[in-house]
């Protein structure tokens, strides 16, 4: 059997297992949707590990070796997966391999966009009068969590350390683990209208579609940090742009974007904090999520039971 990595840079050592094939990124760089299309129907596979690279739907006409996505991540909005299941190809995620590397990353962008660090780090660098504001810090803040799954959750559990006052938002609400945390879900209106911090941690699927769009930052009552390190598109790139122009108190830290490599307009802005998408990019989180993509694509090459099945996207 064979098996694709379409990830780039992929960190494990490729195993060597009998009768099984690792062909490992043979572009030697992400892979756009067309190279792996080409590469699926010429080298016959039977199993594809991969990032974030679109996986085209038009694979299945071509090919019918396909048993198996295996995604190095836990969205799979760049797999339709209903639409290959159909077809006979099974998608997996790793939900827990990059959580903290992830949590981490939402975190520190809440306390850069609270501080305006890189604002003040610029104003020093560049010689420039000190212009010092007076701000909230996070004991005092109302921090608005929207998404309660395992990166929620353990967003959750740093951001307690800090004594601020969280609130909950969830289509799918766990009351359960919420109690025990001592924390309370609360519908969209209130989140928006009570947050000073707003932290976005929901798949992109039809419901978060432009979650934060004109409509609900015309209605935000006060300055507000918004972090998004979910996914491009849960946030409305044009309406936040229009947003952060009218409100200068308010500021956005982004690391995803619609587009990839991004150069849109939030680059204008001095309130806006954007990275490349790099929220898991740590050793550890990288390479247990590897692994457990590995272990996924096998397991059902296999005929195993895999307990990281997505079902639906």
């Amino acid at each position: 059997m064979k098996i694709l990595i379409a990830v780039h840079p992929f960190l494990l050592d490729i195993p060597e297992i009998k009768n099984i094939d690792f062909i490992n990124n043979p572009w030697g760089r992400k892979p756009s949707a067309d190279d792996l299309e080409k590469e699926l129907v010429t080298g016959k596979y039977d199993g594809l590990i991969v990032g974030t690279t679109e996986v085209k739907k038009s694979i299945v006409e071509k090919v019918n070796s396909l048993k198996v996505i295996s995604r190095v991540g836990v969205g799979v909005d760049n797999v339709d997966v209903e639409f290959f299941k159909k077809h006979g190809v099974l998608t997996t995620n790793t939900p827990f391999g990059l959580t903290n590397s992830a949590a981490e990353m939402a975190v520190a962008l809440i306390l850069a966009g609270m501080r305006r660090l890189v604002n003040y780090n610029n104003m020093v660098k560049n010689n420039k009068r000190w212009d010092r504001k007076i701000g909230l810090s996070l004991a005092d803040a109302t921090i608005g969590i929207v998404g309660y799954g395992n990166i929620g959750k353990r967003v959750a559990f740093l951001l307690k350390a800090f004594d601020g006052n969280i609130i909950l938002s969830d289509a799918k609400p766990d009351f359960i683990t919420a109690q025990a945390m001592g924390l309370k879900f609360v519908g969209k209106k209130e989140l928006l209208e009570k947050s000073d911090i707003i932290t976005l941690h929901v798949p992109l699927d039809e419901s978060s579609i432009d979650w934060l769009s004109f409509e609900e930052l015309k209605n935000l009552k006060k300055p507000v940090v918004i972090v998004n390190t979910a996914r491009g598109g849960i946030v409305n790139e044009q309406a936040i742009y229009e947003y952060l122009k009218n409100h200068n108190d308010s500021y956005y830290c982004c690391d995803v974007y619609v587009s990839e490599p991004y150069n849109g307009k939030l680059i204008e802005l001095e309130n806006v904090l954007l990275t490349p998408h790099i929220s898991t990019c740590t050793l550890s989180s990288r390479r247990q999520a590897e692994q457990l993509a590995i272990e996924n694509c096998l397991k059902i090459l296999s005929g195993k039971s895999c307990n990281n099945i997505v079902k639906n996207n």
